[in-house]
């Protein structure tokens, strides 16, 4: 598992780095910098609404149904998103307004859910 995240920690960077050189030399530095700093702002205000509205659901159906899990799940996915937003660069970015569509938060936060308790029933329980 560490060697994984040492390979994602260590490829993250070097795959933002040529997208922004290739985006450089297509658009030049100055408008490249421009996309850059308007993307994570935008990123940031979107995710800022997105996580309000989230908020308000969650208060909403734990009045009525108690805790909802599902939600908890998508909050988990819109931080991630958050996180990918105010990162500058042009990947990160794109992956994180795909994961502000509420409808692939939800396929993420399910996908994650069923992958966390098959990964905790195999190892704990089997």
């Amino acid at each position: 598992m560490f060697k994984k995240l040492l390979l994602v920690f260590l490829l993250v960077p070097i795959a933002e780095v040529a997208a922004l050189l290739i985006l450089a030399t297509l658009l030049g530095w100055g408008w490249t910098l421009v996309l850059t700093v308007l993307s994570s702002l935008t990123g940031f205000f979107l995710a800022r609404y997105s996580g309000r509205q989230w908020w308000r659901t969650v208060r909403a159906e734990w009045a009525q149904e108690g805790m909802p899990m599902q939600r908890i799940g998508e909050g988990a996915v819109l931080l991630v998103s958050m996180a990918f937003m105010i990162t500058p660069g042009p990947l990160t970015g794109i992956i994180g307004f795909i994961f502000l569509i509420p409808k692939v938060r939800v396929a993420v936060a399910r996908f994650a859910f069923q992958w966390i308790s098959s990964s905790f029933m195999d190892r704990f329980l089997l």
